[in-house]
């Protein structure tokens, strides 16, 4: 690697550790408190889509005047993202089980993705495809048993989440230290 590439690869590592980081302690947060967990998950995804949903009314409304079509599906998207945002903010508990599939399909799509790459590159194949079957099976118990109460939904994902999270430490250790990616020295 030259010079700079590595300094990239280094200050890129510092970005995986604090990731991970945060993954761990919201693993281990959502495992000590997951009622408090879902709502607050919950709650943070309405405001993200009400958040959203301004934004767009912002842009129908800031857009240029000579694109009416695509300015009215900007407030109409607006809208249905302020009202979503709306319900979810208002009524956390009961768009849990919306949140918890969408979780469960993303984990599932998530680890064979990841499965896939961790099968073509050779680099850390084992904590990759470790990674990704904990991924894989936490998102199909969800889906296949969804009469599972919500607590355990928020331990499963606080596992995930701590996987998850000291596999980009483990990563970012390695960038740090120069050893991913690296060529061999010359003879």
């Amino acid at each position: 690697m030259t010079d700079n590439t590595l300094d990239a690869a280094q200050s890129g590592g510092w970005l995986l550790i604090v990731a991970g980081v945060i993954s761990v302690i919201a693993g281990i947060l959502a495992l000590v408190y997951p009622d408090i967990t879902l709502l607050v998950l919950a709650l943070i995804a309405g405001i993200n889509v009400l958040v959203f949903g301004l934004m767009g009314i912002v842009s129908a409304v800031s857009g240029e005047r000579d694109d009416g079509g695509s300015r009215a599906l900007n407030a109409v998207l607006g809208i249905l993202g302020v009202l979503a945002g709306l319900l979810v903010i208002r009524r956390p508990g009961e768009t849990l089980i919306v949140l918890l599939l969408a979780i469960a399909l993303w984990l599932v799509v998530s680890g064979l993705i990841s499965g896939i790459i961790a099968l073509t590159e050779s680099d850390d194949r084992g904590p990759r495809l470790l990674a990704a079957l904990v991924d894989i099976v936490v998102g199909g118990l969800l889906l296949a048993l969804p009469e599972l109460s919500l607590t355990t939904v928020a331990i499963l994902c606080g596992l995930s989440f701590l996987f998850r999270g000291a596999f980009a430490i483990y990563i970012g250790l390695k960038l740090r230290g120069g050893t991913v990616g690296a060529a061999a020295p010359a003879s």
